[in-house]
């Protein structure tokens, strides 16, 4: 999909329904000159983290290797300057989703993801759709704005069928939701989960089926070999859309990319019956996400 689709309400439909809406010049502030050579320069913390994280609720940054106080408070202001581009270019740009989003996290990904060694449910190098452990959605579809940073090289992704397919190939056998015991199980791991995180929203039946099938996709070589592929070269100074949770995606080669994570409200979704709560409750033939309060 290019970047000059004809109106903001195909662009949304075409995101919903998992495809990549492409900018080849990004239509948003990236750092430059000074700022981008001290961005490039950043580092991570240590191996347990796989990116630079900011949290623009909450005006922090971590997961990078911290030097001194002016570092810290610099790298914390190019996150956030970027945080602030992304999301005003977005709202004007997308603004049925803007009124009740919730903004997620900005990273930073320094690392070349061709030579990264990651266990398999963490590796961005294996095709899957996006379903975030810590951070349940409920049904919240996951808009993601990505831009590439590197002065030189390309950042080359892979995507594959969308959710309504993967759906209906590998739904059974990575455990819909009802199957016999999966319940149980779903509601003892939510609980113990949040002793340990009393504020952490419920795990809803289709957050847990979204992490069986992120982890199903990774782990099955038939899919990640012979799956349908249509690979993708962002080159330096490019941005790219996808909503993720059905845009099935992989990350093969690059390093410098930021990206900014949207949580989109089911109430402002252009197409809500082809979303991927509503094609599984379908499925299921029952309610799958936890009822509001």
């Amino acid at each position: 999909m290019s970047a000059d689709a004809p109106n903001t309400s195909e662009i949304e439909q075409r995101l919903e329904r998992g495809e990549v809406a492409y900018y080849a010049a990004c239509p948003f502030p990236l750092p430059q000159g000074d700022d981008l050579t001290f961005l490039l320069h950043q580092q991570l913390a240590s191996r347990a983290h796989k990116n630079v994280s900011y949290d623009p609720l909450r005006g922090k940054a971590s997961g990078y290797l911290r030097r001194s106080a002016g570092q810290a408070e610099r790298l914390r202001g190019l996150l956030a300057d970027f945080a602030r581009g992304v999301t005003a270019w977005l709202a004007a740009a997308l603004p049925r989703y803007a009124g009740s989003w919730r903004p997620d996290m900005v990273s930073y990904r320094p690392l070349e993801e061709a030579t990264r060694v990651l266990r398999l449910k963490a590796r961005n190098d294996l095709l899957h759709v996006d379903a975030f452990p810590t951070r349940p959605t409920n049904g919240w579809r996951i808009l993601r704005c990505f831009a590439n940073v590197n002065p030189t090289e390309p950042r080359v992704w892979v995507t594959s069928d969308p959710f309504a397919r993967l759906l209906e190939r590998y739904g059974t056998a990575a455990g819909l939701p009802g199957a016999a015991g999966g319940e149980l199980i779903r509601r003892v791991q939510d609980g113990v989960l949040r002793l340990f995180r009393p504020g952490r929203p419920p795990r809803s039946a289709y957050d847990a089926f979204m992490l069986r099938l992120h982890d199903y996709l990774k782990a099955d070589e038939d899919f990640q070999e012979r799956g349908p592929k249509h690979f993708w070269k962002f080159p330096p100074g490019s941005a790219w859309l996808a909503v993720t949770d059905t845009c099935s995606h992989a990350v093969l080669r690059g390093r410098f990319a930021l990206e900014h994570s949207y949580f989109l409200s089911p109430r402002s979704l252009a197409l809500p019956e082809e979303s991927p709560a509503a094609l599984l409750a379908r499925k299921c033939g029952r309610a799958v996400l936890v009822p509001a309060a």
